[in-house]
């Protein structure tokens, strides 16, 4: 990371605001009062604000920028994010995580990557508290869901009044009239199906097309993506 280039491609405004930042940050409660730690987090946020690092940045950029191990850069986003993130804000992330999911066993497994590891602390407890178990076993970064977990999850997100309008679409749609956890779970299965030719990327956005509208509560676009789902069934 060249500082000098950094510092010199910010500008006046910006230079004057970290430095600023920085002054009154180190010197709170008093001059060489913080710990390590704290010091760590306000250069952090430092070189965010001379758009050296992003406001969310991943594990490899600050790893490859300040030359730190993966733990440690870890360590970094955890303390920062705990910080700054409440638990509304965590709810939104797991929710867009939610939204892209790589799908295996004919739809019975979600596999998320989360990056963030407060992130994934918080979808680990959110499901534990739900009755379900998550796996991570086999990297930090990686959770696995069953389907009933996922179900479970969504409901949690939607109001009593969006979980009849989501369910009523999807069963207009073609899904099976049961239970609204039944129902997004018909419907999951129906995704999976759906995109189990795509793989990667191209899996995630098309599972997406049909997933987000669902945890959005968009009833129009559930309405058309529902359509186009089942339109095997309602033929």
């Amino acid at each position: 990371m060249d500082i000098n280039q950094i510092v010199n491609d910010s500008s006046e405004e910006e230079v004057r605001a970290a430095l600023s930042y920085f002054l009154q940050s180190y010197m709170t409660p008093a001059f060489g009062a913080l710990p390590k730690n704290e010091v760590e987090l306000i250069v952090l946020n430092v070189l965010e604000k001379l758009k050296a690092i992003d406001e969310e940045p991943e594990l490899y950029e600050l790893v490859s920028k300040l030359k730190v191990t993966r733990s440690k850069a870890r360590g970094l986003i955890y303390d920062r994010e705990l910080r700054r993130s409440s638990e509304e804000a965590l709810d939104e992330k797991v929710k867009v995580l939610l939204k892209r999911p790589l799908i295996q066993k004919n739809g019975e497994l979600y596999v998320l990557e989360v990056e963030n590891p407060l992130v994934s602390d918080h979808l680990r407890s959110k499901v534990q508290k739900l009755g379900y178990v998550s796996d991570g076993s086999f990297s930090p970064s990686i959770v696995k869901l069953g389907l009933d977990a996922v179900a479970a999850l969504i409901e949690s997100y939607l109001t009593e009044q969006e979980k009849d309008e989501v369910k009523e679409a999807l069963v207009a749609a073609g899904a099976p009239d049961t239970s609204f956890k039944g129902v997004i779970k018909a419907t999951f299965k129906k995704v999976a199906n759906k995109v189990a030719s795509d793989t990667g990327e191209a899996l995630m956005e098309r599972a997406s097309n049909f997933i987000s509208p669902i945890i959005d509560a968009g009833i129009d676009l559930v309405t058309e993506r529902a359509g186009e789902l089942f339109e095997e069934a309602v033929e």
